[in-house]
C-alpha cells in the first residue's frame, strides 16, 4: 500500500484550496506549507543539522536546526513547536520572522522562519538528524559561499531571509 500524506494545499496568497499530496500540489501549481527553525545557543551561534543519508529529499545535506511540513489543519506555529519536540525533544518559545518561498523542481512551498534561543540539551531524532553543529552566522555564510552544494536549498533561502531580517534589528 502506497500511503501518501495529505497536506493543506494553498494558493500563492496562502489561502486553503484543498487537501492533497505534495504531488497534487505540483500538478495543480499549488503550494504546501513548511517551517524552518533557527535555534541559537547562549553564544549566539546557530544550530545547523545534517540530514541522514536515507532521507528522500536533501539527503546528506545541511539544513536548519529543525523543520518540516505543516500538517493538515495545523498553523505554522503549531507545526514549528511539534517539529522541535519530534526532532530535538525540546519545548521553547519561538518568534515567527515571516514568510519566504521555495520553488524548485522538487518543491513548491510557502515557508515560515522561526527563531528561538535555548541552552537546553537536545536529544536528536536519528531518523531526521545525523549530526549537528553550532556555528556563527558569519561562518555559515562563508561556508555556504564556498560549498553551496553541501546545503539544502530551503535552508539557504531560510538563512538568506534571516540575514536580511537581522539587518533590521
Amino acid at each position: 500500500m502506497n500511503y501518501e500524506i495529505e497536506y493543506d494545499l494553498v494558493n500563492f496568497q496562502d489561502h486553503l484550496v484543498k487537501t492533497g499530496t505534495k504531488e497534487d500540489a505540483k500538478k495543480m501549481k499549488l503550494f504546501t506549507r513548511s517551517i524552518h527553525i533557527l535555534l541559537f545557543n547562549k553564544k549566539g551561534e546557530i544550530m545547523i543539522c545534517k540530514r541522514p543519508a536515507n532521507k528522500k529529499t536533501y539527503s546528506n545535506l545541511i539544513t536548519s536546526s529543525s523543520g518540516g511540513h505543516v500538517e493538515q489543519g495545523e498553523t505554522y506555529k503549531i507545526a514549528a513547536k511539534r517539529e522541535l519536540r519530534e526532532e530535538l525533544n525540546i519545548k521553547i518559545s519561538l518568534k515567527d520572522l515571516g514568510r519566504f518561498d521555495v520553488i524548485t523542481a522538487n518543491e513548491r512551498a510557502i515557508h515560515h522562519l522561526f527563531i528561538g534561543k535555548s541552552n537546553k540539551k537536545v536529544s536528536v531524532d536519528p531518523n531526521e538528524i545525523s549530526r549537528y553543529y553550532f556555528l556563527s552566522a558569519k561562518n555559515i555564510k562563508n561556508n555556504i559561499n564556498l560549498h553551496p552544494r553541501k546545503y539544502a536549498k530551503p535552508f539557504i533561502e531560510a538563512f538568506k531571509y534571516y540575514l536580511k531580517y537581522s539587518k533590521k534589528l
